[in-house]
């Protein structure tokens, strides 16, 4: 994808993206988890956020290549009221996990990455993080 499809001009801002891991990632007990990128969103609004959408780019500013994702979040992937939620991008299938690319920079490519990711929810101003992918490829749970 060569650009951002998401057309959200809403100025609120009671989205906020609190963390993106792109690696060293823990499951729900805290055990290791295979690296994949993880995005943690919260709400603080009055009304629960909906019509999630995320755009994603992977960049090796060593090479120049740059590759961009785009998905709209099932209907039923909602951030509550005063609450947060936490979106997976990985091919495990399990609830809140999303499908991702296997071939993808992320997946092969060994030099370090520039990882941007863009939120939006319908009613809230689109939110933009940037974490950098350290060099050596994803690498599964210890």
């Amino acid at each position: 994808m060569t650009s951002n499809p998401i057309k959200n001009t809403a100025t609120a801002t009671p989205l906020a993206i609190d963390s993106v891991l792109v690696e060293n990632n823990v499951d729900a007990s805290g055990n290791p988890a295979d690296d994949h990128l993880e995005v943690a969103l919260s709400n603080s609004g009055a009304s629960d956020l909906a019509n999630l959408e995320v755009y994603y780019t992977f960049s090796d500013p060593k090479t120049g290549d740059t590759e961009s994702y785009y998905l709209a979040l099932p209907s039923d992937f909602t951030i509550p009221a005063g609450g947060q939620r936490v979106a997976h991008f990985d091919n495990t299938g399990a609830p809140d996990h999303f499908p991702v690319n296997e071939f993808s920079l992320y997946s092969t490519d060994t030099n370090a990455l520039d990882v941007t990711v863009i939120v939006s929810a319908e009613g809230a101003a689109p939110q933009t993080a940037t974490v950098q992918k350290d060099a050596g490829g994803a690498e599964t749970a210890d």
